[in-house]
């Protein structure tokens, strides 16, 4: 399915964590979860990276759905499914968009005092900002090389979306 641009988790923004762990959303991820008609957040520490990996209902059910296309049985499915739904935490906004993560998860990603929100499309990660950019800096040039090898996407039939 195609997604509209505003849909989309876009752009990164550094937000301070309060004494009490408040974590502010941005106003710019509170519109994409809005659009989806949730105030939950649903997040889990990246199994590869030192960050959190983190969006909406739409995000974790297309995930799972990801995960229910391998195997039934497979080893690799269970050990995914396991990682991912045992260590998944769902977060409310409060009025003011605020969250707060819990310490395991804060402990994860090394946030202490700020973090950065990276859109990621249909999700967005949250990292210790000076994390983010060392990964950045080092993620740049594979991404030239990544860029160079996109092709047109496939003509939509009947222009649906």
């Amino acid at each position: 399915m195609r997604r509209g641009a505003e849909t989309l988790f876009l752009g990164s923004y550094v937000n301070k964590i309060d004494a009490k762990g408040r974590l502010a959303t941005p106003a710019r991820f509170r519109r994409v979860l809005e659009l989806e008609k949730s105030n939950e957040i649903y997040c889990y520490p990246s199994p590869d990276e030192p960050c959190l990996d983190c969006g909406g209902p739409d995000f974790i059910e297309t995930l799972m759905a990801s995960i229910g296309g391998l195997a039934p049985f497979s080893r690799e499915r269970r050990v995914l499914q396991r990682t991912i739904t045992s260590r998944t935490f769902i977060v409310s906004m409060d009025k003011e968009g605020r969250i707060i993560l819990p310490q395991h998860l804060r402990d994860h990603a090394g946030l202490d005092g700020e973090a950065e929100f990276s859109g990621n499309g249909e999700c967005f990660q949250i990292w210790a900002p000076q994390t983010f950019k060392r990964v950045m800096a080092d993620a740049d040039g594979e991404a030239a090389a990544a860029r160079e090898k996109l092709q047109n996407p496939a003509p939509m039939i009947g222009g649906a979306k």
